[in-house]
């Protein structure tokens, strides 16, 4: 990707931020120089995260937050509204999957995938909306290839990523002029993402195609690309796959 001149830091919240694709883009952000809060459950994580940045030309601040709770998203939103002023870049990255066939699926994982991966992203949202309408700031909302595609054994997974893409479409459509919103679409990334997966025999059969994915650090520079076109284009949904030439 070419690189696009970032003359203003920007005040970035980012959510799911203690691993993965949460925690590299936090990485690459504070790298580039922006202003980053990072927030997710695990606090240890984040404190371990802090200590990776400090050196780094940005700032970053953690944050504990859960985001099936709005009171959590709020104290998030509040704390940016009063240390910085307002926030231009939310990235409601926090997301889990299990895989299982429909007819083993169990209601418990449904429901957590839904509570995270749709709830949370509107709970984060609702709290940020206001400062971003007011800044006309950018969204970037974390979808996957499974927001364009059903794949076998993760229908609901990708349900709730069909609604991350729809509520990325609904914010473009309200806010066309006072918002910008992107959608990113990764393929498989090597993260501990598919651990959380209970069925054993799919767990081991996907591990591979994870393990050979795309690492973390190239999805968190699509994020920074994305973050430094603001103001001179808008990528409005960018899909990227692992190279399995």
């Amino acid at each position: 990707m070419s690189k696009v001149p970032q003359p203003t830091p920007q005040r970035i919240w980012i959510t799911g931020a203690s691993s993965g694709i949460g925690r590299m883009s936090t990485i690459a952000l504070v790298g580039a120089g922006h202003r980053v809060l990072a927030s997710a459950r695990r606090t240890e994580a984040l404190d371990a995260l802090a200590d990776d940045c400090r050196e780094l030309a940005g700032q970053v601040e953690v944050m504990s937050c859960d985001v099936t709770l709005p009171e959590s998203c709020t104290a998030c939103a509040t704390w940016i509204s009063e240390q910085w002023g307002g926030i231009d870049v939310v990235i409601p990255n926090a997301g889990i999957g299990y895989f299982d066939p429909l007819t083993e699926g169990k209601l418990l994982e449904w429901k957590s995938m839904v509570d995270v991966n749709v709830t949370g992203v509107l709970n984060t949202l609702h709290a940020a909306l206001p400062m971003l309408l007011e800044a006309k700031g950018l969204v970037i909302n974390i979808g996957s290839l499974a927001a364009r595609q059903v794949f076998p054994n993760s229908g609901v997974y990708c349900a709730t990523k069909h609604a991350v893409l729809a509520i990325s479409e609904s914010l473009r459509t309200e806010f066309r002029n006072e918002i910008a919103v992107t959608t990113l679409n990764p393929g498989a990334v090597n993260t501990p993402f598919i651990d959380r997966t209970t069925n054993e025999s799919l767990r081991a059969s996907y591990r591979p195609q994870f393990d050979e994915g795309m690492d973390p650090e190239f999805v968190a520079q699509a994020i920074v690309w994305t973050i430094a076109c603001k103001g001179k284009g808008v990528i409005s949904e960018l899909t990227i796959r692992p190279d399995r030439r």
